[in-house]
């Protein structure tokens, strides 16, 4: 068990308040990877990004005696990514052809670093297993979720009866479920 794993996030928050600063590597440590996904996944640029998550761990380390441990320490890390980001993209005027909707959008984000994490998880093995099927049965599940074609619909486009493309879809879907439990993930649905 790692120092990371023993040390809960108020002992670590405390421990650099209290003048302990190596504590706070650990905190760069625990969460620096999960701030430059949350950030990339707004930004879409990997240096930018970088710089982005560096200028919130300086944030983290100078408001630090502001957390207020009765809410969860990595929500209030990426309540900071997340306003960094929009001050990034507002100053830089970095979404030109969007409307301000789009910051609105961003600053409306409020899903928990461990959905987001999990969503990430669950993502990558969604598309592995998707890109390791028969051509046929991707371009079933391609069309039957990114155009929401009925399957009636797909079998007149792929040319073959309706109930073979069922068969093939709840298949796929079965095994999907199969795939992923043998990953771990056991909440999302193909």
């Amino acid at each position: 068990m790692t120092t990371v794993d023993v040390l809960s996030d108020i002992n670590l928050v405390n421990s650099v308040l209290d003048g302990n600063t190596k504590d706070f590597e650990i905190i760069v440590d625990k969460y620096g990877n999960i701030v430059f996904q949350f950030i990339y996944s707004m930004l879409k640029e990997q240096h930018l990004s970088e710089d982005i998550t560096q200028e919130v761990f300086i944030t983290v380390y100078n408001k630090l005696y502001l957390y207020d441990s009765k809410y969860k320490f990595s929500t209030w890390i990426l309540k900071i990514a997340k306003n960094k980001t929009i001050d990034y993209i507002r100053k830089n005027k970095l979404i030109k052809e969007q409307s301000i909707d789009s910051v609105k959008e961003l600053e409306s984000v409020n899903i928990s670093p461990e959905e987001f994490i999990e969503y990430k998880e669950t993502r990558e093995i969604l598309l592995d297993y998707i890109n390791n099927l028969k051509d046929m049965d991707r371009q079933i599940i391609y069309l039957k979720y990114k155009y929401k074609k009925t399957f009636s619909e797909i079998g007149k486009e792929i040319d073959m009866p309706e109930s073979t493309v069922k068969k093939r879809f709840y298949k796929a879907r079965e095994n999907f479920k199969k795939y992923k439990s043998g990953k771990g993930v056991e909440r999302y649905e193909l």
